[in-house]
Order: structure tokens, then sequence, then C-alpha cells
């Protein structure tokens, strides 16, 4: 400033002033005056934005420390340590924390094989395949398996594997994490125990139900056969020969897909409930010694839609029953015949569901090897007989054909059935 104001004075004093120069050195001085104040403002913008992002970068810096910190002690907590393998130069680094899981002094070089020495004599092939794969993997992974440690304590940990790779997939660096899960593995062992007995609780109890259920239901079924059943046993018997037919019919190409474990299990339990609806049957009809008049047959066969309607009321909230189901099945359809003459649908082939048709099979055998109010029992032979002549007309071929290929087996339920 003083150079500007002294210039100025030699041109007012100097023998050749004019105003150009005046002017000259005025739009000079002003022009000089805006560049120091433009260039003293950015320097001073400059300085502050560089203080800022210093303290900025500082607070980041500490941010930065103070999270490493909780992540240390959070890996502390945890249990769970790091390790690292730079393929480069072969290097290994295990964190604090691994050191700590290992139960050793941290002062002690990481190694494979130092680390080989605590997994547990049974874990230690598959261990040892799982190390080898790490060098040539390209996914990650995760696992347990145990250590054992100097002290002779097992841990379990669990442990998972990353990778990072160059440019032509190649891997570079292995890292992952190694956590001490002992304690929820104890956690869960006790947890699957004490799940296991209560599904054993559970089964249990559903089975003394289901039991008690079926009980119940036989009970009932067995006072509606008491009418017109002088053996007693036509419900254990049928459901016997049922059981046995489905298994043999299993073995047939054409059912296997529809006849299987359950399938089996369910035509025990459902079919004593093929004449449940006889209940709702006069008796001077049911048990009318001699040949029914048309009017009365018309009554007698209403049973099946007795049965089949006291069902669906039970079954209405419960359209998922499995049992139930077929117990509506067989009691509406157990009377169809395979040519379609039957009642009370007139289906044939097989439209009738099959359990049913396995039902007519076994019914009809029990009831002609049975003493009634209207005939007397017929031997064994003589009912396979008459069953026999009506394949393709009443009776499902193919169940005719296996019920006559294991018909001895027959023959000796219904005599161990007395």
């Amino acid at each position: 400033m003083k150079n500007r104001t002294f210039a100025l004075q030699e041109i007012l004093s100097g023998d050749k002033r004019s105003e150009t120069d005046i002017k000259v050195y005025a739009l000079e001085s002003f022009a000089k005056e805006i560049d120091y104040q433009n260039q003293t403002e950015l320097l001073t913008k400059l300085i502050l934005n560089h203080a800022t992002i210093t303290k900025q970068i500082e607070q980041l810096n500490r941010e930065l420390v103070h999270n490493r910190e909780m992540l240390d002690e959070a890996q502390e907590i945890a249990l769970l340590g790091r390790w690292d393998i730079n393929l480069v130069d072969s290097s290994m680094l295990w964190s604090e924390s691994m050191y700590a899981i290992l139960e050793i002094n941290s002062s002690i070089p990481a190694s494979s094989d130092l680390f080989f020495s605590f997994v547990h004599s049974d874990d230690l092939e598959q261990v040892a395949s799982m190390f080898r794969d790490m060098f040539t993997m390209t996914k990650s992974w995760a696992t347990r398996y145990r250590l054992l440690m100097k002290s002779g304590k097992t841990k379990w940990v669990h442990v998972r594997f990353r990778f990072k790779s160059d440019d032509e997939g190649n891997p570079t660096h292995l890292y992952g994490t190694i956590q001490d899960v002992t304690e929820l593995k104890r956690i869960e062992d006790e947890l699957e125990k004490h799940s296991q007995h209560l599904e054993e609780l559970v089964e249990e109890k559903v089975q003394e139900i289901s039991a008690s259920q079926m009980a119940t239901i036989y009970a009932l079924i067995k006072l509606s056969e008491s009418r017109d059943d002088d053996t007693g046993a036509h419900i254990e018997r049928t459901a016997s020969f049922c059981r046995l037919l489905a298994e043999q019919a299993r073995l047939n190409p054409k059912y296997k897909e529809r006849i299987d474990d359950d399938f089996i299990k369910t035509i025990y339990k459902a079919s004593p409930l093929h004449d449940i609806g006889k209940v709702g049957i006069p008796d001077s009809i049911l048990l009318k010694p001699g040949k029914l008049t048309e009017d009365e047959f018309a009554v007698m066969k209403t049973h099946v839609l007795l049965g089949y309607e006291t069902l669906a009321k039970a079954g209405q909230d419960y359209d998922r029953n499995a049992f139930l189901k077929m117990g509506m099945d067989i009691a509406l359809y157990h009377h169809e015949k395979w040519n379609g003459s039957g009642y009370v649908h007139g289906l044939a082939g097989n439209d009738i569901p099959i359990s049913a048709r396995i039902m007519a099979i076994a019914d009809v055998y029990d009831a002609l090897r049975s003493k009634r109010v209207y005939k007397e029992a017929f031997s064994h032979e003589k009912s396979v007989d008459i069953i026999s002549a009506d394949k393709g007309s009443h009776f499902d071929p193919d169940l005719i054909d296996a019920f006559v290929q294991h018909q001895d087996q027959f023959e000796s339920l219904y005599l161990s059935i007395g």
C-alpha cells in the first residue's frame, strides 16, 4: 500500500503529469486491490475448509478407533475370533479373541499346524479336507466341528470362510471367523432332547385319544351290529380283511400310487363304519328271516345314505380328516358294483372309490362265511367260488385276483377272529 502511495506522489509532482497517467495508475491499483482481496478471501476459505476437513478426519478416526474397539469387545463377548491367510506372502494372522478361544498365549505364531493340533480327532479328517479345499474354492461356507483343549475340555466352534480373488478369479486372500458355540450347542442339544420328549408325549397322548375315540366308535358300531350279527366279530374280521386285501392290492402297479401305508392304516380303522347307517333301519326289516319285499329292500338300501349323512355331519368341522372321509366313502359306496348295477348311485368301475371296492369283497366274504337269521354259514371254498363268479360284474377284477391268490390268509383270519 505504501508503494502505491509513493508512486502516486511521483506522478502528481512530476513534470509530465497527465490525466491519462493518473487514470491508468488508479485502474491498476484498483485491479491489484481486487486481486488481493480475492486471494485473501480464497486463502481464508481454504484454510477454514482445511481446518474443518481436518476436524472431520480426526472425528472419523476417533469413531473408527472406537468402532474397532467395540468390534474387538463384541468379538470377545461373543467368543468370536478372526483368522486371515494371505496367499501372496503365505502369512497367517489370528485375532486376540481367537487365541482366547484356543486358550493359548497370543505371542505364539499362528500356523495351520498349531490350529490342527486342537481339532478333535473325530473331526480331523473332515476339517483337513475342508482346509485343503479352501485354496481352490470360489464360494463361501460355514460349518461346525469340535476342538479339544489341552485341558481335555471339548469345545464346539462355528467356522465361517470367505475369500478374495484376483482379476482371473484365483484366491489371493482367505479369511473368516471362528466362534465358540459350546454353550449354544449344549442348549440346542437340551432343546432337542426336550422337543423329542414333547413329541413322544404328544404322540402318546394322540394315541391315547385315538384309541379312546376308536373304542367309542367301535362300541357304537357293535351296538348296531349286534342287532343282526350272530357272530359278534363282524367288524373286527372285515377290518382285518380290508387291511389284508389293501396290502396285497398295493403290489399291483395299478394301485401302488393310491395305496400307501396311510391308506392301509386308515382303511383298517374306517371300514367298521360301513354299516353304521343300519341303526336307522327298523328291526322288522333288518332282522327279517326271509327274502325282503321290493319296498322293504328299498328301505334297507337307505342305510348307506343314513350312514353317509351321519358321518358327513360329524365331519363338517373336520374336512381334512382322512378317517372320516374314507368312512364316508365306504359307507356310501360299498354296495356299488363294478358293472354299475349296484346302489345307490349306480357307479361303475374306477368311479367307485377303491376303499369301497375293497370293503365290498371283505363284507361279502364275511357275510357268506357267517350264520345269519336268514341263512346258514357257507364254507370257505363255497364263499370263494361265489365271489369269484362275480369277478368283473360285482367286484373289481384285479382285487378279486388278489383275493383268490391270498384266500388262505382270508380263511386263517376268519378262523382266528371268533
